[in-house]
């Protein structure tokens, strides 16, 4: 698309050889006249006489003389709809000459950076009594979009928003453009939803908004309501997934992606966000095969995210695990073609363990011989590996994911994950700590919460010791299950499970006594387990031993 520049109402391309208007009109322009625009906008606010601006436009081709400079003026004021008596670009200095008085324009401050801009806006001039209704629907229609996205995710109207190239500041994420129709007594409007960078479309939809009948136009806001959330939907699968679209090497996981989206949708478990949108897309298309692997994919998301909450209390965990295999199996047959969501397909069945490893294994080998996709490939490959007792090539792969990764994305902090995980399980204390430490600096608020699974037990930090004092036997049960659950039985050599368990199960049941110790470790680890045990009780036999020795030497003595 070729460049372009703002003055006033109009879009001019940066030759001046068109313009644009706010209903989206073509203006075109003679030679004379884009001789005159240039010479104008190189002289902004400065007065030029009728001989400068008669030198700017001759030359071979001109169409014009001296005397009639006015003329090409008013002819030009008529295509820009410049008014002489109250001009936007053209300015008439009496005895003098003509001034242009147009500012170039730039996008509102609030609209760079923005999540999402509404605008531009056209078709406003053509409304009638629907113009102020338009309005209106317009800023209910942000107003809606604002509510249902997270607080950070700014949502902002710009009227006469300017295309991609002629932003200046950080772009915005997506335009909303709305284009306003009257139809008898009917207000239409079409949203065209686009990526903003790009330009390129992501969904066209049209919306009856208000009807007029026989009296005053109203408008429809659950129309309204309904447009926004469509529109939202749209986002979020493009962001969370969209299979038309090229595939990078450094693509993220599918599960990563769905994280991501929802985040820009809402503050708070953005999982449940996930869950509400999918829910509602099998609903009405129980077949969407996309669909079903998505919800799995979520459903798995719930137990990284929100473990430690959910397990305390309840244990649905037989169930999901019924609905991730089902969902996962009906779904494969129809993703063959499509790498990325097969090897998501094969991690989720590789994590539910019900006698599908070695399908899973299968799925992930023959899907990264296919991808573009290498960061995601390198993720999933290497966690395979590593659950597999291949510590050497599961950080190997890691590595080559986090070369990948954009710096400070969620991708990035999973790898880190990934690769603190590995180097525990292998014993590696020492190669751990700096990957930790440098994982706590990238995310804030994570020290507290995962230094009880990564801190030596010999030797606890004050996050550790402070977590100790203020957690309860259930919340610690719940932990324990959860770090087993996520990660330390997926692992198929029982030293790399009680490398990953031997920390915070060593605290907790310190701390608390074996009472801590859920059954799903005594299961998982029994050797580790009838340690801390034997360890936990000896210290009362010690004491008891000495006390009888007291006794007797008191005895003694009398």
């Amino acid at each position: 698309m070729a460049s372009s520049v703002k003055y006033g109402h109009i879009v001019f391309d940066s030759g001046f050889l068109f313009g644009t208007d706010p209903e989206g009109a073509t203006i075109r322009f003679s030679r004379a006249e884009r001789a005159l625009l240039t010479r104008f906008t190189q002289n902004p606010k400065a007065v030029l006489t009728r001989d400068e601006l008669l030198d700017a436009i001759s030359g071979p081709g001109s169409d014009v003389s001296d005397r009639n400079i006015d003329f090409l003026i008013n002819r030009l004021r008529r295509k820009l709809k410049d008014p002489a008596r109250n001009p936007v670009f053209i300015a008439t200095q009496y005895g003098e000459g003509y001034v242009w008085v147009a500012s170039r324009m730039t996008p509102a401050a609030s609209t760079a950076g923005a999540f999402l801009v509404v605008g531009p806006i056209r078709g406003m001039r053509h409304l009638g009594p629907f113009r102020a209704l338009a309005a209106s629907c317009a800023e209910d229609f942000r107003s809606s979009l604002e509510r249902r996205s997270a607080k950070e995710s700014r949502v902002v109207i710009d009227e006469d928003c300017p295309p991609p190239e002629d932003f200046s500041g950080d772009k915005p994420s997506f335009a909303a453009e709305l284009t306003f129709l009257e139809t008898g007594d009917r207000l239409d409007c079409a949203v065209t939803l686009k990526a903003f960078a790009t330009g390129q479309i992501i969904r066209v939809s049209r919306h009856t908004l208000a009807t007029g009948g026989t009296g005053q136009p109203t408008s429809d806001r659950k129309a309204v309501e309904a447009a926004a959330e469509q529109t939202l939907a749209a986002i979020w699968e493009t962001l969370a997934y969209r299979a038309s679209a090229p595939v990078a090497p450094s693509a993220e996981p599918l599960a990563v992606r769905m994280h991501n989206a929802s985040l820009l949708l809402a503050d708070t478990a953005p999982w449940l966000e996930t869950h509400r949108r999918l829910r509602s897309v099998l609903e009405r298309e129980p077949d969407n095969h996309e669909a079903q692997l998505m919800l799995a994919t979520n459903i798995h998301s719930k137990y990284l995210m929100a473990g430690p909450m959910i397990l305390p209390h309840q244990d649905f965990r037989a169930q999901d695990e019924d609905e991730i295999e089902r969902l996962t199996l009906a779904s494969l047959p129809h993703l063959q073609d499509n790498p990325i969501l097969m090897m998501a397909a094969g991690k989720l069945l590789y994590f539910v363990d019900r006698g599908h490893r070695a399908l899973a294994a299968e799925i992930v080998e023959q899907a990264f011989e296919a991808t573009t996709a290498f960061a995601t490939s390198f993720a999933i490959l290497g966690q395979m590996r590593m659950h597999e007792g291949d510590i050497e090539t599961a950080l190997s792969l890691i590595e080559r994911g986090l070369e990948l990764c954009r710096d400070g994305s969620e991708f990035e902090l999973y790898l880190m994950i990934l690769k603190c995980q590995a180097l525990l399980a292998s014993g590696e204390r020492k190669s751990l700590a700096p990957v930790v430490e440098a994982f706590y600096a990238k995310k804030a608020g994570t020290r507290e919460a995962l230094s009880i699974f990564f801190a030596d037990p010999e030797k606890p930090p004050p996050a550790v010791k402070f977590l100790l004092e203020n957690v309860g036997e259930a919340q610690a049960r719940g932990m324990l299950v959860w770090t087993n659950y996520i990660c330390a039985r997926l692992f198929r050599f029982v030293e790399h499970r009680e490398n990953l368990l031997r920390g915070p199960l060593t605290l907790f049941v310190g701390h608390l006594g074996p009472g801590v110790i859920p059954d799903d470790l005594r299961s998982s680890v029994p050797a580790l387990v009838a340690a801390l045990e034997d360890r936990h009780e000896r210290p009362l036999e010690t004491a008891a031993h000495h006390r009888v020795l007291s006794t007797l030497d008191r005895d003694a003595a009398r």
